[in-house]
């Protein structure tokens, strides 16, 4: 079984639609049920409009029915419950087979009980989709009860604020609550030391000091830097982040700010150093300007998992080679060191409550429900060394010891 992608020249009823997933069989059939959800969702629904999210259930059916074809399953077969015996649900084998995988290497876990959860909630969508459209007429799990969740709001007026009411399935399984993973000070250090390229090391720091996600820092516009140099050095420079003009999540304009020597090392590294080399390598290929700052070593735009694997090769090498760092980093990790800091300098100034909002605006959250995991962060450690860790991490921004 294999996932393509519409190219930029399919129209549907007249409508360019690039970029939408489908499965195909190993003798390039249609996988027909599948690729009708996924159009469904691609083109339909209005809550997953993201090409991400598309590409996100995608892979998640491709593992499924991939499963079910080496085992030669049936997705819609209705599991017998009867006098003689019950049978185990589909649905269910595919849960168990995915968390008992592990690495013949290290003997760990293969897939996270996360990553099979998140799998689960996107089959389980195709699955209610299905039986809406009378395509099967059972759902292969059961709901157990309702469970009280209160919501946490921060602020004086929470404890007016009614919970919700939410359905458990017997299917998903229970992911257990894991500290946020944050790069210490020295970690911060080795990071931006060990970097091979200029390239990688600007992309660091900016995320380090913006909080951008992978894909907003692969897609950061050159029309965003310019010379600060008659602006004064101790003053922070907003930017405002446009989905016209980057990829950002849910297309949600945001505000971010960046240090004086951060833009002035932008602006050096796109005009004179690395940066321009590399715009010159992409306008010799493509005979365009790059309208991206960051590129590849090849004069190309950087691929979705090139950032990732940029990182992955200090701390895990593919080949025998002694790693360079002894940690394991990736660019969401950077996100959360991000948060953690922001947040702490601005309870120093407001409110927690009004401290979560803006956190909760510069890194692009929904709901601010998701920025109060970083309080948890704040409680692990004292004042005192936060406060150190935040005027260490701006220095080494800034450019000092990095």
């Amino acid at each position: 079984m294999r996932i393509f992608y519409t190219s930029d020249e399919f129209a549907y009823k007249g409508y360019a639609c690039p970029g939408i997933p489908f499965l195909c069989e190993d003798d390039m059939e249609f996988v027909l049920e599948v690729n009708d959800y996924l159009l469904w969702i691609a083109l339909e629904n209005a809550s997953t409009g993201s090409p991400a999210t598309w590409k996100s259930h995608a892979e998640s059916l491709y593992d499924f029915f991939s499963w079910l074809r080496v085992n030669q399953l049936a997705w819609d077969s209705r599991p017998q419950k009867g006098r003689q015996g019950e049978e185990i649900t589909t649905l269910a084998i595919y849960r168990n087979w995915s968390l008992d995988l592990s690495d013949p290497r290290t003997g760990r876990q293969q897939i996270q009980a996360s990553t099979v959860r998140k799998r689960l909630t996107h089959i389980m969508a195709f699955y209610k989709w299905a039986a809406r459209r009378g395509r099967i007429d059972f759902i292969p799990w059961e709901t157990r009860g309702y469970v009280f969740a209160p919501q946490v709001h921060p602020d004086m007026y929470r404890h007016a604020r009614a919970g919700r009411v939410v359905e458990r399935d017997n299917v998903r399984p229970t992911v257990r609550k894991k500290l946020i993973p944050l790069l210490t000070v020295n970690q911060c250090r080795a990071l931006l030391k060990a970097c091979t390229t200029g390239t990688l090391q600007l992309m660091t720091k900016l995320m380090l000091q913006t909080g951008l996600r992978n894909a907003e820092c692969r897609t950061f516009p050159k029309k965003y830097v310019f010379d600060p140099s008659p602006a004064a050095r101790n003053r922070r420079i907003p930017i405002n982040l446009d989905p016209a003009d980057m990829e950002l999540k849910n297309g949600n304009a945001r505000r971010v700010y960046v240090s004086w020597h951060l833009m002035k090392d932008l602006f050096d590294y796109l005009n004179f150093g690395e940066g321009a080399s590399r715009s010159r390598a992409f306008f010799n290929i493509t005979g365009q300007f790059s309208p991206v700052l960051f590129l590849n070593q090849g004069g190309t735009r950087w691929s979705e998992k090139g950032l990732n694997n940029a990182y992955r090769k200090l701390w895990a090498p593919p080949t025998l080679s002694s790693p360079v760092l002894d940690f394991r980093v990736t660019p969401h990790m950077l996100r959360h060191t991000f948060a953690t800091c922001e947040l702490f300098a601005e309870s120093q100034r407001v409110n927690l409550g009004h401290a979560l909002a803006w956190v909760r605006d510069r890194l692009g959250h929904s709901s601010i429900s998701t920025t109060t995991r970083y309080v948890h962060c704040l409680d692990l450690f004292g004042e005192t060394d936060l406060n150190e860790y935040q005027i260490e991490i701006d220095g080494l921004l800034i450019g000092g010891e990095a």
